[in-house]
């Protein structure tokens, strides 16, 4: 992913979208970090195929909404579904709004899907499983 092939857009704008989405995922990314960098390409793949639209945000020029919202560092990906935040459990740490670092594509994949589940059943809970 070069910073040219990359569409961020700011915090403001992404949030005001992901709550009109029926599923959504706001991406802080480092366009610079190669750990980012994977996952914009898994979200730009996965997001789609698993019917979330995905709005990217760099992290950089948005630090100041990013340490607002308990971002420190990134990929750092907030799932909505109809304009709910969801929480996210993973194993031995605290429940959180967020998903902060790699995950592999089963495990985005795995979120993503479940976040789709959530338009169905009342469960605002995605279940991520240990780092691999």
């Amino acid at each position: 992913m070069a910073a040219a092939d990359l569409e961020c857009i700011p915090c403001a704008n992404a949030e005001e979208r992901a709550m009109s989405a029926p599923i959504a995922v706001i991406a802080f990314v480092q366009t610079w970090f190669g750990t980012s960098q994977m996952a914009v390409r898994q979200l730009q793949s996965a997001g789609p195929a698993n019917g979330a639209e995905v709005f990217f945000v760099d992290a950089d020029q948005e630090a100041t909404r990013a340490h607002q919202l308990g971002l420190w560092g990134s990929p750092a990906l907030l799932f909505y579904a109809r304009g709910c935040q969801l929480t996210i459990q993973r194993p031995e740490t605290d429940d959180a709004t967020k998903y902060v670092g790699s995950l592999s594509p089963e495990q985005l994949e795995s979120l993503l899907r479940q976040a789709a589940e959530c338009l169905t059943t009342s469960s605002m809970i995605l279940r991520a499983g240990p780092h691999k």
